[in-house]
């Protein structure tokens, strides 16, 4: 490749690397993205002798006030400075494309693109600027590399030492459109050695000690769900039961968690107070207890509590033999809460984050204030106790758990809930004696009477409800668990409605749960004494799930993969913090020493079979120390022959070999040329000091010259000229020898 043209190439590689790393982000809009993409693109033939850049000077620079004028402006009245700013250098990027003249503007297009790389740091958290920051590391090597070599060619290389000041710019342009500067190798080499800077940044940049990013950036932007919110209202839920944004990714043992395994409900908010058709909280509703224990460095461990049991706070070992680990990573939503598979028990995470003191959590919920990526550890119980425990429970109610229950007692019963609902409550658990055998009938009186579907109807003045069961009996999950908890209040059973999520896509490559918007969801959470908050989901299974686990297509194992780079991305990258440092360290740890009793054990086998082995081992061992002296023998031994000369000749040219030869020569007798003179400048020293041979080694300079940029080394020419002039030096110098002896 022409050195100019590959140059050029490298620059516009490494400039649309950081465009595409900031614009990729969504900080920039679309419409500007995509102009400043094309116009930068388009730039590129927008170059002498098509355009002169004097030409059009003067439409750039009116231009380019006009954007920094409505750039100040939109920045004061947006407060959005770095969106601006971003595409304010988009700007300025295309500018400069269209206006390559000299070095500095080609500095100043390096300079532009390492702006935009930063900012893009900001803007873009996802993958594309990982892979776009490998491209600018390899690019930019080979850019800069090339630009300090085409600036000491323009500058000082020709410019400098030229007879003639008129022929400058025909030796520059020859140079530049010389094919054997950089070939192959150079780009290869360079490359690798930008990957292995970048690897060795990489394991840096896991080493250093850091906080995360949320100690520097507070806030990042939520994610809003129709489906899942700290309040719920009847009819909001099935419009997104085909979203797959990923909303948290929840690292779990494949026994409970692979393709096969039942659905999980990762549980977020309850709510114990319906009136009108929506679900919220009440003022008495019990305050979440919970309990903390600071006994893992570095993490907050939080323990909940259910009434009229005892305060458990097991070990985080003792947590793994008892209940269902989770490794959660929560993306930014607009509420506050954690998501637990069925019914959480203990919590952890990194003391820079700390429970909401604003607002207490109640209904078992529990709030952590994050505005970024959020990782934290929790433990679920997954299976409920046995029906048998569940029909023996008996016992008082806890107070402040009336708001659970019926008109009777709760005061924040809806009163509009219709006297019809009432009695079909009243019917449905007629001649049942304990909560568990009521709740399970009105669960399977709704599965045989009613319809699933995503299709809303307005109930038009009717109470939602009533208007679910009698009239419309078709409806989403929302209906379904909001007319369960209802019945079964109606028959005395403390239940609370529960929003959370169910299922999610099963990922086999890294073995977590990618839990989608689309899997919202709603259930219900019955008490028992003495057992706690039991798990109904009142929903039709075969309706419940339209997105599913993920197929087995070549198309969705593809997805999966990308969601894969895209969490160790955010895992390892956006969101390291120190707990995530100090668990790569311990797996490290094991790693090393999982290797080093292999080893041990691999030494400890060939002691053995050496032993058992006696003879055989020993005349291997000779064998393999006899081979070592053989080689190291032949190797101090071995002098280059003729056909490796050819091959060196052949590599650097026979005007060339004639020149070195000829500078050897010349050397013995005192005339040396250090590495800082060129070969001209050598030749006119020998002239001005009457050096013996001065006058052919100036003509054979100048064959080296044109050899080694104008013409192939094979001309027959140019060697056979090289080769009379070389006799010709070493005549002179015999001749010098001579005079000298005599």
């Amino acid at each position: 490749m022409r050195f100019a043209l590959a140059h050029k190439v490298s620059t516009y590689l490494m400039v649309g690397c950081a465009l595409v790393g900031m614009i990729a982000g969504g900080g920039v809009s679309p419409a500007f993205a995509l102009g400043g993409f094309i116009g930068f693109v388009i730039s590129w033939w927008w170059e002498p002798p098509l355009v002169r850049f004097e030409k059009w000077t003067w439409m750039w620079t009116g231009l380019s006030i006009v954007a920094l004028a409505y750039s100040v402006l939109t920045a004061v009245l947006t407060g959005d400075f770095l969106g601006v700013g971003a595409q304010f250098l988009v700007w300025l990027v295309v500018v400069k494309g269209y206006n390559r003249r000299a070095a500095r503007d080609w500095q100043q297009l390096y300079l532009l693109a390492f702006l935009m790389l930063v900012a893009g740091s900001v803007l873009n958290a996802d993958l594309t600027f990982g892979l776009c920051f490998l491209g600018f590391v390899i690019t930019s090597t080979w850019a800069l590399t090339m630009f300090h070599l085409r600036r000491e060619m323009e500058d000082n290389l020709l410019v400098k030492h030229a007879q003639d000041r008129a022929s400058e710019r025909v030796e520059v342009q020859r140079i530049l459109e010389s094919r054997r500067i950089v070939n192959g190798r150079f780009f290869f080499g360079t490359g690798l050695l930008s990957f292995v800077v970048f690897l060795m940044s990489a394991a840096a940049f896991l080493a250093l000690p850091r906080v995360g990013i949320g100690f520097f950036l507070k806030s990042r932007a939520g994610m809003t769900l129709a489906g899942f919110a700290d309040g719920v209202k009847l009819g909001g839920h099935g419009v997104i039961k085909n979203d797959s944004t990923v909303v948290m990714r929840v690292e779990i043992d494949s026994k409970t968690g692979g393709r096969q395994a039942p659905y999980i409900h990762w549980r977020g908010v309850a709510f114990d107070q319906y009136i009108g058709g929506q679900w919220s909280r009440s003022k008495l509703a019990p305050t979440t207890l919970v309990s903390s224990s600071d006994a893992v460095p570095g993490q907050s461990l939080w323990y909940q509590h259910y009434v009229q049991q005892p305060p458990l706070r097991p070990a985080p070992e003792q947590l793994d033999q008892t209940w269902v680990r989770q490794e959660v990573w929560l993306e930014p939503l607009d509420a506050d809460v954690l998501f637990g598979a069925s019914e959480p028990h203990a919590w952890q995470y990194g003391r820079t984050l700390r429970p909401r003191a604003e607002k207490t959590p109640k209904n078992d919920e529990f709030r952590l204030d994050h505005g970024n990526t959020l990782h934290y550890t929790v433990w679920s119980r997954l299976t409920p106790p046995p029906p048998e425990v569940l029909r023996a429970a008996h016992g008082e109610l806890p107070r402040g758990y009336e708001v659970y229950l019926g008109p009777d007692v709760n005061p924040y019963w809806d009163r509009a809930i219709t006297r019809r609902t009432m009695d079909l409550a009243t019917q449905i658990t007629r001649g049942l004696t304990n909560d568990y055998d009521k709740a399970v009938a009105i669960q399977q009186w709704l599965d045989a009477n009613l319809t699933y579907t995503l299709e809303q109807k307005d109930p038009e003045g009717q109470e939602p409800i009533d208007f679910f069961l009698f009239d419309r009996k078709m409806g989403h999950c929302e209906y379904f668990a909001s007319a369960f908890a209802i019945l079964a209040r109606a028959a005395r059973i403390p239940t609370r409605q529960v929003n959370g999520f169910l299922g999610g896509e099963w990922n086999e490559y890294k073995g977590y749960v990618a839990v989608r918007a689309g899997d919202a969801h709603s259930w219900d959470e019955v008490f028992f004494p003495t057992v706690g908050w039991v798990t109904f989901d009142p929903t039709p299974a075969a309706s419940i799930d339209e997105l599913g686990r993920g197929g087995d297509g070549f198309r969705a194992r593809m997805a999966r993969m990308l969601d894969t780079l895209r969490f160790q991305w955010g895992k390892w990258v956006i969101d390291y913090d120190l707990a995530s440092q100090i668990s790569l360290f311990k797996s490290i740890g094991s790693a090393i020493k999982r290797a080093a009793v292999w080893v041990k054990g691999l030494v400890v086998d060939a002691k053995d079979w050496a032993r058992d082995h006696a003879p055989v081992a020993i005349a291997l061992g000779v064998t393999v120390i006899l081979a070592i002296a053989l080689w190291r023998r032949r190797r101090r031994t071995r002098v280059p022959g003729d056909a490796h000369a050819r091959a060196l000749a052949r590599k650097r040219g026979v005007v060339a070999m004639l020149f070195d030869d000829a500078s050897r020569r010349l050397a013995r007798i005192g005339h040396v040329r250090d590495a800082a003179t060129t070969p001209r400048e050598f030749a006119a020293k020998l002239h001005a000091v009457g050096a013996p041979g001065a006058a052919p080694l100036g003509e054979l300079v100048e064959l080296y010259y044109v050899a080694h940029w104008r013409i192939e080394q094979g001309d027959p020419g140019v060697s056979a000229r090289a080769t009379a002039l070389h006799a010709d030096l070493l005549a002179a110098l015999e001749a010098h020898k001579r005079r000298r002896a005599a």
